[in-house]
Formats: C-alpha cells, sequence, structure tokens
C-alpha cells in the first residue's frame, strides 16, 4: 500500500496541540477502517523545538491521506508519496 507523509510547520500551535491532533489522527483512521477504508497511521515524529509534525500514513490515495488530516485538525503544508528504505530498529 502507497505511503504518505503529511509535513505540518504550523505557526503559534503548540506541541502539545499537535500531539493532540496525532492522537485524532489516530482515531480518524480507525473509524475510516470501519467504513472499509483501509488507512493506518503508522508514525507521527514531533519536533518540539521547531513545533513540526511529521505523520506517515499507509493509504490507498493521497485524497484519503488529505481526508484523514482534515477531519483530525492536523496543520497540513504539505502531503509527499515516500517509500521506506531503511532498517526497522528494534528496541
Amino acid at each position: 500500500m502507497p505511503r504518505f507523509m503529511v509535513e505540518s510547520y504550523p505557526v503559534g500551535i503548540t506541541a502539545q496541540e499537535l500531539t493532540a491532533a496525532s492522537h485524532r489522527a489516530a482515531e480518524v483512521t480507525d473509524k475510516l477502517r470501519l467504513e472499509g477504508i483501509d488507512v493506518w497511521l503508522i508514525e507521527s515524529t514531533l519536533v518540539p523545538a521547531e513545533e513540526s509534525l511529521f505523520c506517515i500514513f499507509e493509504a490507498p490515495s493521497r485524497e484519503v491521506v488529505e481526508q484523514v488530516v482534515g477531519r483530525s485538525g492536523i496543520p497540513m503544508d504539505r502531503v509527499s508519496q515516500v517509500v521506506d528504505v531503511g532498517p526497522r530498529g528494534t528496541h
């Protein structure tokens, strides 16, 4: 399934607000899967010093990602299709 990265560089939105928006995005993807749309929030990375948020989604299309972002309130500066090329670490 394609992966997409949403980049958010909002001005005036706190790290706490971005974290809450990420949690809402996970809830939205859960609801959409119940409706038969195969979409997943894979990872969210917050850069507190810059109040920036990066979210990786698996979704059938960019439009589905934009729907999740819109419903969750994540400010979206850019969405790009991405490919995972690195090893996954284990803890």
